[in-house]
């Protein structure tokens, strides 16, 4: 039988509220996106698109309105998810 393990889970803090436009968004900034529920770090400004990015390489667009500040929770999880890929890299290599 496998040992169960534990997950670490989001605090239960409140949001940063959304942004209200296209211009408080800087490139670089980590943002979260409610529609995928993933954090993102900016890489562009369209407009009201912007794009978002992970370590990962995967990349989507989306309105600016789906998009809040991320939290410190969620820029640790990102920062997480790049040295995991970073690490599993080094394998394939």
């Amino acid at each position: 039988m496998r040992a169960e393990t534990r997950r670490a889970k989001p605090p239960r803090a409140l949001s940063p509220a959304p942004f209200q436009s296209a211009a408080q968004l800087s490139v670089g900034d980590v943002v979260f996106d409610a529609a995928a529920e993933m954090p993102g770090e900016l890489i562009d400004v369209d407009g009201i698109f912007v794009k978002v990015g992970r370590p990962t390489g995967y990349t989507w667009r989306v309105p600016f309105r789906t998009l809040r500040p991320a939290t410190a929770w969620q820029r640790r999880q990102l920062i997480a998810v790049g040295r995991l890929h970073a690490q599993r890299m080094r394998g394939t290599a």
